[in-house]
């Protein structure tokens, strides 16, 4: 086949063999550029009283199983987040019946531990995409999250309330404070 017959074939079947070496070396949707993930097992925090004298705990949550992860492809990024397990334990009450305030629901009756849970059914999980590979959206966002357990009492709600609540001899400072930082983010053209 010579030149000019080639070319007269590509014109009538509408073919751009150039254009079709071009898309010969381009990435294909699902190839990843880059991934970015964090796990995290156990982890915990607390807040204490008199951290310098008795450290007395107030509150204290645990929690199992973080997992985050970044992914970007040619066209698309997606955001993945789940919490395995997740409670609460109130330090505030001495001797009490429901020294774990908040956990998570189990959904067999069998008696488990309160961070025994299903990796595939995490206690917290979310998902963001930009672009979605599947094409059903420009954005998708999915949520989903299992039943918790709160035990309330005034007791403890008060104590982390005492616990944020600047003392009153410093009240005017944070206040000065909070006001200056609002300023600060304001845009210049409604600063006076």
């Amino acid at each position: 086949m010579t030149e000019q017959q080639r070319r007269e074939l590509y014109e009538v079947l509408d073919y751009d063999e150039k254009a079709a070496i071009a898309e010969s070396f381009e990435l294909p949707k699902d190839a990843l550029k880059a991934k970015i993930q964090a796990e995290l097992k156990r982890g915990s925090f607390a807040l204490k009283t008199d951290p310098h004298g008795l450290a007395k705990e107030i509150i204290c949550v645990v929690f199992d199983e973080f997992q985050a992860t970044g992914i970007q492809r040619r066209d698309n990024l997606e955001i993945l987040t789940s919490l395995g397990g997740f409670s609460m334990y109130d330090g505030t009450a001495k001797d009490t019946l429901f020294p774990q305030i908040v956990h998570v629901k189990q959904d067999s009756p069998t008696l488990r531990s309160a961070t025994d849970h299903d990796p595939n059914d995490p206690f917290f999980y979310m998902k963001f995409e930009n672009n979605p590979l599947d094409e059903r959206a420009d954005t998708a966002l999915t949520i989903r999250m299992r039943y918790m357990e709160v035990v309330y009492h005034r007791g403890y709600v008060e104590a982390i309330y005492k616990f944020f609540k600047p003392p009153g001899d410093r009240l005017e400072s944070v206040e000065a404070l909070l006001v200056n930082m609002t300023l600060c983010y304001l845009p210049s053209h409604l600063c006076y």
